[in-house]
Order: C-alpha cells, then sequence, then structure tokens
C-alpha cells in the first residue's frame, strides 16, 4: 500500500508544488505593516518591485540554490597546469546565481549609488536591510559576503583619498553578482582569536601610502575580495590596538599586475559553507594605508557594528524562517486524532517562536533607525545606538539557533532530514553566535558601553517613556525598577563580580526592552506576543497558563498563505 502525510489536501494553498508561498515578501504581513509605518512612501515605491521579484526567488527557486551551493562549496586551486602559484577561489555555479539576485535587489546598491543616496538619505540602511532579510530566508551564507562588501564601501567612503574612492566606489553599485566589487574583513589572527590587540601581521612601509604585509590572518571571510580591509602593525613597539592601522588590499595592483595572497587552505565549516573563509599567508603582499596610522582599530569597529547589525537581520531572518516552516507544518499535520495545531503544547511553542520573533524584529528595526539617525548626526541616538547594537546582535543570534532547533525538534524527524530546509537553516545559524563577537565579548562590550558613554543612561529614560505611553504597565515598570537598580551597583563592584553579575541582568534588559517596544505597537499581534513576555519570562514561573487559541496563532504568524 502507498504511503502518504495525514495531510489536509485543502491546506495546501500551491499543491503543484507543495509551498505555502510563492512569494515571502508578499506573505510576510508583519515586515509589510512595518514598512508602510516607517519607510517614506517615496522610497518604499522604489525598492517595491525589487523587494516584490526576490520575494518570489527566495520562495521558489532560492531553497534548492542554496542547497546546491551548500553542498558544492568553493574549491581552492593553489596551482596551473604548470606549476605557479595561482590561489584561486571556484564556485558552483549555483553561487553566482545567488549573488545575481541579491546585486539585481539593489540591496548594496542603495547604500552606495550617489543618486540613490542622496534621493533617500537617512533610510537607505534600512532599505538594504529588508532586501537582506529577504535574501537570508533562504540563503545566509552568501549574506556574508554581502555584509562585508558594504563595510569596506562604508571605511573607503569616510577615510579613503578622493582618487581611491572613484575607483572604486562605482563598483559597490554594480548590479550583477560577477561584476560587484565585494569586500572583506581580514581581522582575526592565531595570537588572539577574539584578542585583535594580540594581532601580530605586520605592514613594512614601501613608499608614500603603499605598505607590504608579511605574516597571517587566521579568518578571512570571503576570501576572492576585491577589496579586503586589513589590521596590521608599522611599529611592532606599539603594543594592544593602539598600534594597529587600517590597509586595504585588492588582489590586483593599480598596473593591472597579480598581488600574490597565499591562500593556505579553506575553513571546512559546519555551516554558511557556500562562501569562502581562508587562512591567508602575507609575503610580501602590497596593501595601501587608509587613514590615519595607529587609529586602524578605530576604523574597523564601524566596520565591526555594522556587521553586528547585518547579523541581527540574518538572525532575525533565521527566526522568521524556523517560526513559518514550524507554522505551516502545524497547519498539515494530524496526530492523535486532529490538527497538530490543536494541541496546546503545541500552541505554546508557537506563541513562544512568534513571540522571539517579534521582539527580535522590532528590536532590530529599532537599532537600525537608531544607527541611520546617528549616521546623520543625532548625538543622543549614537549614544544609545552603542547598548543597541550589541544587544540586538546577542539576543537574535542566541535566539536564531533555538528558534531553528525548536522548529526541527517541533516537526520531529521529518524536520532532521536533510531534504528540508531546517537542518541547513540550524547549520548556518549557529555561526551567528560566534561571528563579529561571542555573546561574552557582547557583555564585555555592553559593559564598556555602560562605563564610557550615555546609552545605558539614555536607554532608561526611553524605556521609561515606552513603558508610560497609554496605559502604564506594573509588570514592566516593577521589572524596569529593579534592573536599573541592580545595574547602577554593578559600579561598584570588582571586575570580575561586574562581568559574571552583567551577563543575567543585561538579558533582563533586553526581554524588557522588547516588551516596552511592543507595547507601543498598535497591534494585535504584539499584544499576543507582548503577553508571553510579560507572563512567561518577566513574571515568574508555576503560574497557571491559558494557551492561546489557533486563531490568535494565525494573528501573531502574520504569515498569509
Amino acid at each position: 500500500m502507498k504511503q502518504t502525510r495525514d495531510v489536509q489536501p485543502d491546506r495546501v494553498l500551491h499543491a503543484e508544488t507543495g509551498r505555502f508561498s510563492t512569494n515571502f515578501f508578499e506573505s510576510d504581513l508583519i515586515l509589510q505593516d512595518y514598512l508602510r509605518r516607517h519607510i517614506p512612501e517615496p522610497a518604499r515605491k522604489f525598492m517595491m518591485p525589487k523587494w516584490d521579484h526576490l520575494g518570489e526567488r527566495a520562495a521558489v527557486e532560492m531553497d534548492e540554490l542554496s542547497l546546491q551551493a551548500d553542498r558544492n562549496g568553493p574549491e581552492l586551486v593553489k596551482r596551473n597546469r604548470w606549476g605557479e602559484d595561482i590561489n584561486e577561489i571556484r564556485f558552483h555555479p549555483s553561487y553566482w546565481t545567488l549573488m545575481d539576485y541579491a546585486a539585481e535587489s539593489e540591496m548594496i546598491r542603495i547604500n552606495w549609488d550617489l543618486e540613490c543616496r542622496n534621493r533617500f538619505r537617512g533610510v537607505t540602511q534600512s532599505l538594504s536591510f529588508v532586501s537582506g532579510y529577504l535574501f537570508s530566508l533562504s540563503e545566509m551564507g552568501q549574506y556574508c559576503p554581502l555584509c562585508m562588501t558594504d563595510g569596506a564601501a562604508l571605511l573607503i567612503d569616510r577615510y579613503a583619498d578622493e582618487e581611491t574612492r572613484k575607483r572604486l566606489m562605482p563598483g559597490f553599485a554594480k548590479k550583477k553578482g560577477k561584476s560587484l566589487l565585494t569586500g572583506a574583513m581580514y581581522l582575526t589572527e592565531k595570537s588572539g582569536g577574539s584578542d585583535v590587540g594580540a594581532n601580530l601581521l605586520e605592514a613594512r612601509h614601501e613608499s608614500d601610502k603603499w605598505y607590504r604585509l608579511y605574516g597571517e590572518k587566521w579568518f578571512c571571510s570571503n576570501a576572492n575580495a576585491g577589496a579586503a580591509m586589513v589590521l596590521a602593525r608599522t611599529d611592532p613597539d606599539k603594543p594592544g590596538t593602539r598600534g594597529l592601522s587600517l590597509f586595504l588590499l585588492e588582489p590586483r595592483l593599480p598596473d593591472g599586475t597579480s598581488n600574490p595572497v597565499d591562500v593556505v587552505r579553506l575553513k571546512d565549516k559546519m555551516g554558511v559553507r557556500s562562501m569562502p573563509s581562508a587562512e591567508c599567508r602575507f609575503n610580501g603582499t602590497r596593501a595601501w594605508m587608509i587613514g590615519e596610522e595607529f587609529q586602524g582599530m578605530k576604523m574597523m569597529l564601524e566596520m565591526i557594528n555594522l556587521s553586528r547589525l547585518y547579523n541581527s537581520v540574518a538572525g532575525m531572518a533565521g527566526i522568521r524562517r524556523a517560526q513559518v516552516e514550524a507554522y505551516q507544518f502545524a497547519l498539515q499535520r494530524r496526530t492523535f486524532g486532529k490538527d497538530l495545531i490543536d494541541h496546546a503544547l503545541l500552541r505554546e511553542k508557537l506563541h513562544e517562536l512568534g513571540a522571539l520573533h517579534l521582539g527580535s524584529f522590532l528590536l532590530t528595526w529599532r537599532t537600525t533607525r537608531a544607527m541611520e539617525a546617528a549616521w546623520q548626526g543625532d548625538e543622543s541616538e549614537a549614544q544609545r545606538v552603542r547598548m543597541l547594537i550589541p544587544m540586538a546582535k546577542w539576543w537574535t543570534a542566541e535566539k536564531a539557533v533555538y528558534a531553528a532547533r525548536e522548529a526541527m525538534e517541533l516537526m520531529g524527524g521529518i524536520g532532521y532530514i536533510e531534504d528540508q530546509i531546517l537542518p541547513k537553516l540550524f547549520r548556518d545559524v549557529n555561526v551567528l553566535p560566534i561571528w563579529e563577537g561571542s555573546g561574552n565579548i557582547i557583555v564585555l562590550d555592553m559593559l564598556r558601553a555602560m562605563e564610557k558613554s550615555e546609552g545605558l543612561k539614555l536607554l532608561g529614560e526611553e524605556l521609561d517613556g515606552l513603558i508610560q505611553s497609554g496605559k502604564p504597565d506594573e509588570v514592566l515598570q516593577a521589572e524596569a525598577e529593579q534592573i536599573f537598580d541592580r545595574l547602577e551597583k554593578l559600579r561598584s563592584m570588582s571586575q570580575h563580580e561586574r562581568e559574571a553579575t552583567a551577563k543575567p541582568l543585561f538579558l533582563r534588559l533586553i526581554h524588557l526592552y522588547q516588551a516596552a517596544l511592543l507595547k507601543i505597537e498598535d497591534k494585535e499581534w504584539a499584544e499576543i506576543a507582548l503577553d508571553w513576555y510579560r507572563d512567561r519570562v518577566i513574571r515568574p514561573a508555576g503560574e497557571k497558563i491559558t494557551p492561546i487559541s489557533r486563531e490568535q496563532v494565525e494573528v501573531l504568524t502574520g504569515w498569509k498563505i
């Protein structure tokens, strides 16, 4: 007898494909609502056709392309047939198709095309992140090279000389994958890992601003980049991050000759296998100093902060994809004589995943708006963003891993098999808590921001306004008072005590901030998510819980089938 799934046929809208969406952009009602309220109409109208096209590709084509690129990762060709070192990285065709889709969506161009920058000033990064979010719903690995590209363009635009800017900036605005000038960040070394102050790579002055690099970089993501930002020492006797300068490394010199970099090997990574991460050795490779000597770490931190927000967008997309996969499975699966979604424990899990998605969504977009305002000269937002970026990065990264794992468990054995999207998603999102600062590094950054900026104070003032707006919330108010009282006590502790005590306190602060953001959203889905934060996270466990209804799950998910 032929075996079939216990599925209600009328639940599968697109029966010929088995898909619950043929366009991720159209299906995402929460994203659509956010864009209507927060993106100016001219900018939204300009990007809508691009988002619609990318949303269709993400729903229909990109999963298979992503799986192909994952299974057929980049290959390093060390030498040509004549025995000459070429260190060439070659890609499966699926990689370039995906890069075409990214470039055509203008997620990088919108930031660096001069006309777009002037026309949509103050929201271009938001426009870029919408495209990045849609792209990451299906392919997260190649969002890393795109992140590196945007970051490299940022530093070149801000700190390179005019001739270099004129030569390179148009390359970041290309709309085809192979013609797009991509960037990289060569930061980590074996000597220190996250301790960048222990870096040893040496830069020896040659002439003008030209230097030659000697040493190794341990983790070079997007190793085939056309514009890599590299930290190196011009004075080995100047220790720590204060001795680091920033350099631009290009694979070809101005006269067209090769600028050799010895790619020792490509990393055999657990996830994001579609893009090349490498160990690179430099033996006289030429590079051009960017900005002032010994200011390298200060400049690189700007790229790192932008990368952390990219990390948050990818995490937000990972949570969303896991949530939607679980929700769609629950609609079609029958167990113990009824639909899976009609089981209270299942609805409780979907309540959690939906709340995690909305909390991450609002936190990430609030942080994006703060960063864009800071770039436009808003000093208060510049102070707040010192806290918000690490908060968003830490939370979204950890919860993306959790959401993917929970969705797999909810789907049982089906969710664990590699012909589903969840196993690859789970492997991919596990890099997010590691890249751009692990959780412990983030806690240290938040402590520094608390001590050396007005970020925490201004965040507290914002929280108070959010909690008091409309109908005051006694639960959130009591939690805020307790958190900020304990944060103040951190200042009198020893460094060891401060670090150990801060982590759970900062986590509570993130929970509270997300709940406050949900409180001011005049939407039913926000009310349902806020109930989860208030009753499952802030209040003590063990009290009676009434599970949300099937209809409330549908509202909370906000996904049009």
